[in-house]
């Protein structure tokens, strides 16, 4: 049995999945999403679902709005965008109101990753 816990990272670029899954899962659970839509149906199946990260520049739906359908199902997960792109005023605006608990520039650095993620498992656990 598996006692990680279960986190999702969505990415519509396949090389940072698999990156992120070969860094992560030696902690973590890690399931993975290449789209928005696709986040969406992964977490809606899976309630142990306990952290969620989310690349910002995806086709069709970006970060911050899959993680807005994300927050419409369960307002106390909580997420954080993964980009390779400075931080905008939409980020920001979201950090500040609390719909993401957190914002990691790519490359990522694994240390601050693993430590915003542990941090907010363990604040969340039922």
């Amino acid at each position: 049995m598996n006692n990680k816990p279960k986190i999702l990272y969505v990415d519509d670029e396949e090389l940072n999945i698999t990156v992120f899954q070969l860094t992560f899962s030696k902690y973590f659970e890690v399931l993975t999403a290449d789209s928005g839509k696709k986040g969406v149906e992964i977490f809606q199946n899976d309630p142990d679902i306990k952290f969620v990260i989310s690349d910002m520049k995806m086709p069709e739906m970006n970060g911050l709005e899959f993680i807005r359908k994300i927050k419409n199902e369960c307002q106390h997960i909580p997420c954080s965008i993964l980009s390779g792109y400075q931080q905008s005023p939409e980020i920001l605006s979201a950090l500040n109101n609390g719909e993401i608990v957190g914002y990691q520039l790519k490359p990522f650095n694994k240390g601050a990753v693993e430590q915003l993620i542990k941090e907010h498992i363990s604040s969340t656990r039922q």
